[in-house]
């Protein structure tokens, strides 16, 4: 029969764990001392298991206990020992037995190995070791240590678990016994395996997240980091940044203080920092733009013991950002200009109309004509303007062929000259060869005297103006500069130069519009423009268009002389114009002309004519009005009479190529004469007389005498 284990306390060393000394009911003999770690509540108790060495004489279990030095209490009333060793073993959430190492039969299992194994205690006790270790593991037991060592094994229903034991040896009457603590090695392992699971996680995250992550103390020195941030750093491995501070590792001392102040702020408040724009010098001395978010990194307690950032270079998105903010602000603002381009139209195609009908009148007060120039004069500025606005907002039609850079700057050096007058000198520096391009010849005119007025005006005393040309076929491109030695401008106001209505002159002295102008241009011809400008040096405008391999056409011969007009009595036209002005002047142009006008404000009171009446030989309807726009009224007019013929007229174009389909259809723009639009009539009956339904859309070609010129669609 095994014996009993019998505990008697000790009084505690002050400066050591609380101490019980073990006893057996009979003579016993020097152990070994051994150490349990058990949770009671609040208090970590370290039992110390003491076997002294065999007496000579018989000795009482509780009397004969090892000498300690005196000292106060632990607990009051001191509870009996053997309760106190027995609650701690039998409670212990670990299971825990003794064994004999002879005969390897348990003499002693607490509660947790019987709800572990399920067994009785009495049959729990009969058992021997092997009894619970598969045969093959059976060996191991004979001189095992005492671990920590890996077991299987089995309980009794028969299944199979793994189990981390630590065991201790004790000496009892001569006896080898074994005090074993077990643990659950298939929840660590899963544990672990969970822990180690999240840990890959946690890096493969880090490493590849485009994102710098690092982790610093309290006093802001790094931690650690993850490849991003230590390639920010100019660093190798991430490793390297441990112990170091930013003022380490930043380039800029001012960017290492506002990190810190950064930090700082962050562990102070116990609050996160996000969304903060940083700029940092990076290894090449380069200045990029981090967006950074700074949160505290506590400890498991929810102290602060440091701070986490995360950073994201977004200098890219920054200036993907800033140039759609300017596209926006081009688009908002050359949408205001083509608008007030389109009501202004409507008044220069009353002035004009009026003018000419005037003029046709027979010789009268010879006052008259001097009048008569100065409206004309007056109407001409202000279709210039518009046009300079339609170009901006880029809905001016226009008219692209293949034309030679070297040509245009030939043809308008002259003008240029004595526009600049004679401080300036212009010098041209032409390719040899041509640089041909698609382009609108107007556009491009337009793109050189814009330059050149500008140039001219950063050169108060006087300079040199610089064309050149020069292909570059390996690219695709062909090369405009304009430079001047001008007064040059600073890095602030060249990134505003092509904003609408941006201007450096005096009031009165500039729009705003040129730049604005030339760089809506280019972007529409497919081009790209660039800048360079130094202080007192001068400035150089690089255009960039894409380059035309094809040769031009050859001269078509001398133009035939358009026709006279003649009259067209007879012919019946339906206009439709919602401006009572424009439409009243368009009647009275066509009617004067033999035509049969039957007038509609609008395009719903048109279908309703047309619904009534016979058929109209002539659609004359203008693109841009309330509800119904004319477009979407031609195409009914066209399903309802096919041979109608079409003209279009509008002070403002959306989009050419919303008139596909009406190849055959000529359109007008404003301001126009009363010839121009005569002509225009003239042109579609016959267009649409000769009409192919399979024809191809036809190349625009102006209307000679125009002063802005008609298109066929």
């Amino acid at each position: 029969m095994p014996r009993r284990i019998e505990l008697s306390s000790a009084p505690p060393d002050p400066n050591g764990p609380s101490a019980f000394a073990v006893a057996f009911t009979g003579p016993y003999s020097v152990g070994v001392t051994l150490g349990l770690a058990v949770l009671v509540p609040a208090l970590l108790v370290t039992i110390a298991l003491r076997v002294r060495r065999k007496l000579r004489r018989p000795v009482s279990p509780l009397s004969d206990t090892v000498p300690v030095p005196p000292a106060r209490p632990v607990f009051t009333p001191q509870p009996e020992p053997d309760a106190v060793f027995r609650l701690l073993f039998e409670h212990h959430p670990a299971p825990a037995w003794v064994f004999d190492e002879d005969s390897l039969r348990f003499v002693a299992v607490n509660d947790a190995v019987l709800r572990r194994y399920g067994y009785a205690r009495d049959r729990f006790l009969t058992l021997k070791v092997r009894d619970v270790c598969p045969d093959e593991d059976a060996d191991r037991l004979i001189g095992a240590p005492c671990g920590p060592l890996q077991w299987r094994h089995r309980i009794s229903s028969g299944a199979l678990i793994a189990i981390e034991v630590t065991s201790h040896r004790i000496t009892s009457d001569g006896r080898l016994l074994r005090l074993v603590v077990a643990s659950d090695a298939i929840d660590r392992r899963k544990a672990e395996g969970a822990l180690k699971e999240r840990d890959d996680l946690l890096h493969d995250v880090l490493t590849n997240v485009p994102c710098a992550v690092s982790w610093k103390d309290r006093a802001s020195i790094y931690i650690g980091c993850n490849d991003q941030a230590a390639r920010d750093h100019g660093l190798t491995v991430p490793g390297e940044v441990i112990g170091q501070t930013d003022y380490d590792l930043a380039r800029v001392s001012e960017e290492a203080e506002s990190v810190r102040a950064s930090d700082l702020r962050v562990i102070e408040s116990e609050e996160p920092l996000l969304d903060v724009e940083e700029t940092r010098t990076l290894t090449d001395g380069t200045k990029a733009t981090f967006l950074t978010n700074r949160v505290p990194l506590r400890d498991s307690a929810g102290r602060v013991v440091g701070v986490v950032g995360v950073a994201q270079n977004v200098t890219e998105r920054k200036r993907l950002e800033d140039e759609l903010r300017h596209s926006q602000k081009m688009e908002a603002v050359g949408r205001l200009a083509g608008g007030v381009a389109h009501d202004f139209n409507n008044l220069l195609t009353i002035v004009t109309g009026s003018v000419h009908l005037i003029r046709s009148l027979p010789p009268g007060d010879t006052s008259l004509g001097s009048y008569v120039d100065e409206i004309q004069g007056a109407v001409d500025r202000a279709t210039a303007l518009t046009r300079q606005l339609l170009a901006f907002s880029r809905k001016q039609p226009s008219r692209p062929e293949i034309l030679d850079l070297n040509e245009i700057v030939t043809g308008l050096a002259s003008l240029l000259r004595r526009l600049l007058g004679n401080r300036v000198t212009i010098h041209t520096d032409l390719a040899t060869e041509p640089v041909r391009v698609r382009a609108d010849r107007g556009h491009l005119e337009q793109i050189l005297m814009n330059l050149a007025v500008n140039a001219r005006d950063a050169m108060p005393n006087g300079g040199t103006v610089t064309i050149a040309t020069a292909p570059d076929i390996a690219n695709q491109f062909a090369r405009l500069t304009v430079s001047d030695t001008g007064t040059g401008m600073s890095d602030e106001v060249k990134a505003k130069i092509f904003e609408p209505f941006f201007t450096t002159k005096e009031i009165g002295k500039g729009t705003g519009l040129g730049l604005a102008t030339v760089h809506g241009i280019v972007q529409q011809a497919g081009g790209g423009i660039e800048v360079t400008s130094t202080l007192g040096t001068g400035t150089t405008f690089a255009i960039r268009l894409p380059w035309c391999s094809t040769p031009p056409p050859p001269p078509s011969g001398t133009l035939t002389p358009l026709a006279p007009l003649s009259a067209r009595p007879g012919r019946s036209v339906l206009l439709v114009e919602d401006e009572e002005r424009v439409r009243k002047l368009v009647r009275g142009t066509l009617e004067g002309w033999g035509y049969a006008v039957t007038e509609a404000d609008r395009a719903e009171e048109a279908l309703g004519l047309l619904a009534v009446s016979r058929e109209f030989d002539l659609l004359v309807t203008d693109l841009v009005m309330p509800g119904m726009d004319g477009r979407e009224l031609a195409a009914r007019v066209r399903a309802e009479r096919p041979g109608t013929a079409i003209v279009f007229i509008s002070g403002y174009v959306p989009d050419l190529k919303r008139l596909d389909g009406f190849s055959d259809g000529v359109f007008l723009p404003k301001p126009f004469t009363p010839f121009d639009l005569l002509r225009c009539a003239e042109r579609a009956l016959r267009q649409r007389k000769a009409h192919d339904a399979h024809a191809h859309s036809a190349v625009p070609v102006p209307v000679p005498g125009s002063p802005v010129g008609a298109q066929e669609l």
